[in-house]
């Protein structure tokens, strides 16, 4: 049967090549999504705006930056922090509680608290005979996630229910709204839940929640959170104590570096998936191989309008070069000299409102290779054409291999059965002749 089986491997291995290319294909087009990405910030002008940023007393708070924003300092005046609302209950009736686990007389068998304006509903017992205890209650709403932590703490012989909004600021607060025996104040004391009530003192150990107050550069702001983006454009800040301090922007070369590196290694894996494919699974694939020649010819066009003597027209006067192995190469250096002679053409360079920066112009190139109707997509559409003939092919085969192997093993059975009864045929015939 091997030489009957040798079409049936041919086109298997066939298979093999067509799904390597296909692999080949598809690692192409990971690498042209993942140039795509780091064009994203070069069109736009975002990758420039990268700063650092820095506070004049840790202590007060810490920065760290975002996206957008520009150079100054800023002086922030912090007022009052951001608090949660805490309530705190530390007795039933009028007697304090020394057991954590020990039934709670009246409790109900649900609560239910309004967060960020929606109300939700804590089971604190689903059966009749189930216990509600400080314990269990603040183990029902822990369970529920609904906004609210509740924790058990033990003063001496005391033990108290201590509840909290997650989150802080005048937006988070929850509220207690049902359950016999509950009731909200809307202050610090005076609340009720599940017959758990507030003495003088838990009065005192509770909060209302508020925003944070503060000012920057005299302006007026009100932040629910003790992390505030919205105070400083690109920066966020977290607020540690009220007071004074200073956060002060400056241009970060580095950061402005690390975003343009991440384009030229996304590109040099472009070319370097090509080259690989050149040699290996797609040798014969002109579409594919093309690729590479279509990005050089982005990469040779000048922006238009834009004088390459007097200003800068190609990727090259900003640091940006073309190897001889056909990948780039960054010259922070360059770059920076290219920015400090004039910051407006680099930006133009990349990205401008004719749609002719390199970036601009590289993503749309791009944009048509991984288009449905484009050179990748195409191509692993008449690859998994080519596939699937393969595999019908192999169906086919191995039909014919099968009935043949069957035609095979009848005819041998056939055989043996024949040459049994020829060889009894002999042995009775010997037999006779022996006995005369």
């Amino acid at each position: 049967m091997a030489i009957e089986r040798r079409p049936l491997n041919e086109s298997q291995q066939r298979a093999d090549q067509y799904n390597t290319q296909l692999s080949t294909v598809g690692k192409l087009s990971s690498s042209l999504s993942a140039l795509q990405t780091a064009l994203t910030g070069l069109s736009s002008g975002r990758f420039l705006q990268v700063f650092k940023a820095t506070v004049s007393d840790a202590s007060m708070g810490a920065v760290s930056t975002t996206s957008g924003g520009s150079s100054g300092t800023y002086q922030i005046d912090v007022k009052n922090l951001a608090t949660s609302r805490q309530l705190v209950f530390d007795q039933v009736g009028t007697s304090t509680i020394t057991d954590p686990k020990a039934a709670i007389s009246g409790a109900p068998d649900s609560i239910s608290f309004q967060v960020n304006g929606k109300t939700q509903t804590v089971t604190l017992r689903s059966k009749p005979d189930d216990v509600v205890s400080l314990q269990t209650i603040n183990d029902k709403i822990n369970a529920a996630g609904i906004g609210i932590n509740a924790s058990v703490v033990q003063n001496g012989s005391q033990y108290k229910l201590v509840l909290g909004s997650v989150e802080s600021g005048l937006d988070n607060q929850f509220k207690i709204v049902a359950g016999s025996n509950s009731s909200d104040s809307g202050g610090t004391s005076g609340s009720t839940l599940a017959s758990l009530s507030q003495s003088a003192t838990a009065g005192t150990e509770s909060r209302d929640a508020s925003n944070a107050s503060l000012t920057v550069n005299g302006v007026a702001i009100s932040a629910g959170s003790n992390k505030v983006t919205s105070a400083v454009a690109g920066v966020e800040i977290d607020l540690y104590k009220a007071g004074s301090f200073t956060v002060s922007l400056s241009p970060d070369s580095a950061g402005v570096a690390k975003n343009l590196q991440s384009f030229v290694d996304a590109y040099n894996q472009v070319i370097g998936d090509v080259k690989a494919a050149r040699s290996g699974a797609l040798k014969g694939n002109a579409s594919i191989l093309d690729i590479q020649g279509k990005l050089q010819q982005v990469l040779a066009t000048p922006v238009a309008g834009v004088d390459p003597v007097n200003s800068i027209a190609y990727l090259s006067q900003a640091g940006i070069s073309l190897q001889k192995d056909g990948t780039l190469k960054l010259d922070q250096t360059a770059f920076n000299d290219a920015m400090k002679k004039d910051k407006q053409a680099v930006v133009n360079l990349f990205g401008n409102a004719s749609n002719t920066g390199f970036a601009q112009r590289f993503n749309l190139e791009v944009n048509g290779m991984l288009d449905p109707k484009g050179v990748i997509e195409t191509s692993k559409a008449t690859i998994r054409t080519k596939v699937s003939t393969e595999t019908q092919l192999q169906s086919s085969l191995q039909s014919r291999l099968d009935t043949k192997q069957a035609q095979l093993i009848r005819q041998y059975t056939a055989l043996n059965k024949t040459l049994a009864e020829m060889q009894s045929g002999s042995s009775s015939l010997f037999n006779l002749i022996s006995s005369k």
